[in-house]
């Protein structure tokens, strides 16, 4: 008898925390079924700590932007933490690309 009241203890317990673990995890998702994670000592997302990384010419960037299928690069303007380039896309198209100037990341790419 004590091994069924323990064992339905254990039962219990696994079946009331399964709703606290998924309202736990909830507060992860993004507002459009994204990823992110909250610092849970300030209460914000804190962004990427760029002081750490190394910023790359975007020359370094050009191989792997043309293996994306982009060509005919015009003249690089950083910004921020980012280029703007004009350059033409695998259809021709005129595009404006925003690359990121430290991961090498697409950010956008606007018509």
């Amino acid at each position: 008898m004590k091994k069924f009241l323990a064992l339905a203890g254990v039962a219990a317990a696994l079946v009331m925390a399964a709703p606290l673990a998924a309202q736990a995890d909830s507060y992860r998702d993004g507002p459009r079924g994204g990823h992110y994670q909250r610092d849970g000592y300030r209460g914000h997302d804190r962004g990427p700590d760029y002081r750490h990384m190394q910023r790359r010419d975007f020359g370094y960037w050009r191989p792997n932007l043309e293996r994306s299928r982009y060509y005919g690069f015009g003249r690089p303007v950083f910004y921020d933490h980012y280029y703007r380039v004009h350059a033409r896309d695998y259809r021709g198209r005129l595009v404006l690309l925003t690359i990121n100037a430290y991961t090498g990341a697409i950010i956008s790419v606007g018509f």
